[in-house]
């Protein structure tokens, strides 16, 4: 998502998952606050149609976010959410705890040493992985990928409104870009 867009993406839609029109999804929201049964979810498909739809079911296993919706009852009607974003938009949306933010408002944040104030790029996507570290990957003016851990050790401070995070890299990280 772009700064300043009106919609937060929720979830990625991965596949379909069964045969009673589930689907397993990557959930870049932590949780299931924004999945109740009953609420509804806007989902925007790969070829630009939204869908607004009633979540039927919603929990976690083996590490995806499973989702049912009202309507959708077999494989072919969950195939045709593969690659769909599940979306909210941000004025319906409670506000964050501090020191907690959502995926997207990471992406497109600059990342700047703590020490020397230089830039060390654009984070251009932000990974999951098992685990619980987010991963930043960070784009300098070379194009070669960095991942950073979204830890506090190492990512000291994050300004969304400066849309700039302050870093102190471990010795020898920079190197490593691929």
């Amino acid at each position: 998502m772009k700064e300043g867009s009106e919609y937060l993406a929720l979830a990625r839609i991965v596949r379909p998952r069964g045969n009673k029109g589930e689907v397993a999804a990557e959930n870049l929201s932590g949780g299931l606050r924004y999945f109740a049964p009953g609420g509804t979810a806007e989902v925007a498909l790969p070829n630009r149609e939204r869908l607004e739809l009633e979540i039927d079911s919603a929990w976690e296993h083996k590490g995806r976010l499973i989702l049912g919706f009202v309507g959708f009852d077999s494989i072919s009607d969950a195939e045709r959410l593969r690659g769909g974003v599940v979306e909210a938009r941000r004025s319906d949306l409670e506000p964050l705890p501090d020191g907690e933010f959502f995926l997207d408002d990471l992406v497109g944040c600059s990342m700047v040493d703590e020490v020397t104030g230089r830039g060390l790029g654009l984070v251009e996507e932000v990974y999951e992985p098992p685990g619980g570290v987010l991963l930043l990957s960070v784009v300098g003016e070379s194009r070669k990928e960095m991942l950073v851990p979204f830890v506090t050790e190492i990512c000291r401070d994050t300004d969304l409104r400066a849309r700039r995070i302050t870093v102190r890299l471990p010795a020898g990280m920079e190197e490593l870009r691929a």
